[in-house]
């Protein structure tokens, strides 16, 4: 069923380029309300970003949405009042973890290749 799904979509440039802005706003929007409430009003915002981009394969690179995770939530702290500090490290200690694992991820086809080709 997801297969269909991504068919679907991808034969849509214009609805893979909606969806994949959609998941990353949608993202966007966790990280700022999270850093400015600090209630868990976030986690259904990210989870509905992340579930959209993967289901949909909106996005072929995992790298966009922690690195807008991690954008807007620097972007809120230098921007006024965040809700505490031990938040803010948590968010952005998650926000390169994940960054790192999913730049891993990408590269990793990469990688092998490399491998593969040498003598």
């Amino acid at each position: 069923m997801l297969r269909a799904v991504r068919d679907r979509v991808r034969g849509t440039p214009a609805l893979a380029r909606l969806l994949s802005l959609a998941s990353l706003l949608l993202v966007a929007a966790a990280a700022h309300s999270g850093a400015r409430t600090g209630t868990v009003a976030w986690v259904p915002l990210v989870v509905a970003g992340v579930a959209l981009a993967v289901v949909t394969g909106a996005t072929t690179h995992l790298w966009p949405l922690p690195a807008i995770w991690l954008v807007v939530t620097l972007l809120a702290a230098a921007s006024g009042t965040v809700v505490g500090s031990g938040w803010l490290v948590g968010a952005l200690v998650g926000g390169a973890v994940a960054l790192a694992v999913a730049l891993l991820l990408d590269t990793a086809p990469l990688r092998g290749a490399r491998r593969r080709a040498r003598p």
